[in-house]
């Protein structure tokens, strides 16, 4: 009766009259949905199929239902997976309601998964693109880094892509493998089938489950799902960069008129990227500096401390050494963040890599416009590892899209290349100021006039030429009293 039932609803399913039927059924195609079972059945129960089930098919949901149910086997049926509970007589407008849940909860899990997956690749290793020498080095460093959860300090240019490199180790550390963290499948004995719903059994007409997944029961974090929260701590403002850090409880300050669990709590269980951190004020170093010792925060207005469990990467576009001396950053601090330390060279002092990363953009970005470039003469790619790049792997990649975008023909050749780059375009050529002896301030101020006039008043392209970020130059203009407008 279900299984008409269910077919006239759209569904592929199949009556099967006993548990051991069901499991030699599924021991041939395990490329089913839905199990809809009954609690009592000769030979094997519901609770025992349930359990074999989900032992050796962790991907097919299961409903169990019954005319003796008790609140302890439902509750025992819960606990080994079964995705809903339902008690005969069966209405058949629930019973469908519950199987239509069921089924969109399985193709969201399964949407979940590729989409976990394609992040994973996304930040992969094989994305630090680079075969020279110094990126070997880069490479070797964050696998060393993915085989632990020691606080890790990347340095670099701006644009040389540190965030990306973060965010390989975090997503190469936490891999999802189908559970928990120490998670084993459950592997007692098995249970009853009554109708039997697979790839059409219990699956919406033409839906192909993927019968490879594996995934734990429940809410439960899976390493897969480990947070990776980033922040800027030069675009916070001094006066709430403690709050959002570390949270707040309600009246703590004007404005709080709630909790706030704060940024180290929403990255618990994973990883949280902290770039520019040279930009934390001191005050501020010394509290992180106690967080990264005693693995505890203790929110904003609250005397309790509570406990973290968050990994920490830190990142700098400063030179090292000028901010230990400068007193920019505290030694202590630097000390406890630099347990592993992973510089990332400007893309001119590895020149070597261009091409490839010339490949690896155009592959990128090729998808999201009208236009597929093919070749690339030689001279273009010469004067392409000659130019400097200020604005380092991030301005190569701009370029790229600007060659994709703009470009009509499959051939890039050297004429195509904007003029800074045929010229070189080398910060020091940006900086002539003659003969003339300025002050540093000055000095900086002209340079940041000649780069705007050289891109024409194109802000990004003058902030990368002058090797800064577009916030950072916004900030100069406005110190400098510049109208760039």
């Amino acid at each position: 009766m279900c299984a008409r039932l269910l077919e006239r609803k759209g569904y592929w399913a199949r009556a099967i009259t006993s548990a051991r039927e069901a499991l030699a059924m599924l021991a041939q195609n395990g490329n089913v949905d839905l199990i809809l079972a009954d609690l009592q059945m000769p030979d094997m129960d519901g609770i025992q199929l349930l359990s074999t089930v989900k032992s050796k098919y962790p991907q097919i949901e299961f409903i169990m239902m019954t005319g003796y149910g008790t609140v302890k086997t439902a509750v025992e049926a819960m606990q080994l997976g079964a995705v809903h509970y339902i008690q005969k007589p069966l209405d058949h407008e629930e019973l469908n309601l519950l199987i239509r849940r069921a089924i969109e909860k399985k193709q969201l899990e399964e949407k979940v998964d590729r989409l976990r997956a394609e992040l994973q690749g996304k930040y992969s290793f094989e994305n630090v693109i680079g075969k020279s020498a110094v990126m070997q080095a880069v490479h070797e460093k964050m696998a060393a880094a993915c085989g632990n959860r020691a606080t890790v300090l990347i340095t670099g240019e701006s644009g040389t892509g540190k965030e990306l490199v973060a965010r390989g180790i975090h997503y190469n550390t936490f891999k999802g493998v189908g559970g928990p963290a120490g998670h084993q499948p459950n592997s007692a004995s098995s249970r009853p089938v009554g109708p039997t719903l697979r790839d059409g059994v219990g699956g919406p007409a033409g839906h192909q489950p993927n019968s490879a997944s594996s995934r734990p029961v429940g809410p439960t974090l899976r390493d897969g799902d480990a947070p990776f929260v980033a922040v800027n701590c030069g675009a916070l403002p001094k006066d709430l960069i403690e709050s959002e850090l570390f949270g707040y409880k309600k009246g703590a300050f004007t404005g709080a008129v709630a909790d706030s669990e704060g940024l180290f709590s929403a990255a618990a269980g994973g990883t949280i990227f902290l770039d520019e951190i040279m930009e934390m004020p001191l005050e501020l170093q010394v509290k992180l500096m106690r967080v990264l010792q005693e693995r505890a925060i203790r929110h904003l207005g609250d005397t309790r401390e509570i406990p973290i469990d968050v990994r920490v990467i830190a990142a700098t576009n400063r030179p090292l050494q000028e901010s230990l001396e400068s007193g920019a950053v505290r030694k202590d601090l630097y000390y406890r963040l630099s347990v592993i330390t992973i510089h990332i060279p400007p893309l001119r002092d590895h020149a070597e890599d261009v091409p490839l990363l010339v490949e690896h953009f155009l592959k990128k970005h090729q998808k999201n416009y009208n236009h597929v470039i093919t070749t690339i003469e030689p001279d273009a790619v010469d004067a392409l590892m000659k130019y400097p790049w200020p604005g380092n792997v991030r301005e190569l990649e701009n370029l790229l899209e600007m060659l994709l975008a703009y470009g009509k023909s499959s051939l890039v050749r050297r004429a195509d290349l904007p003029e800074r780059i045929l010229e070189g375009g080398s910060p020091k050529k940006l900086g002539s100021l003659g003969n003339e002896v300025y002050t540093l301030k000055e000095a900086e101020r002209q340079l940041i006039i000649n780069a705007l006039a050289k891109s024409k008043g194109n802000k990004s392209l003058a902030a990368q030429m002058l090797g800064i970020s577009r916030k950072s130059l916004y900030k100069k203009l406005a110190d400098y009293g510049i109208n760039a407008e």
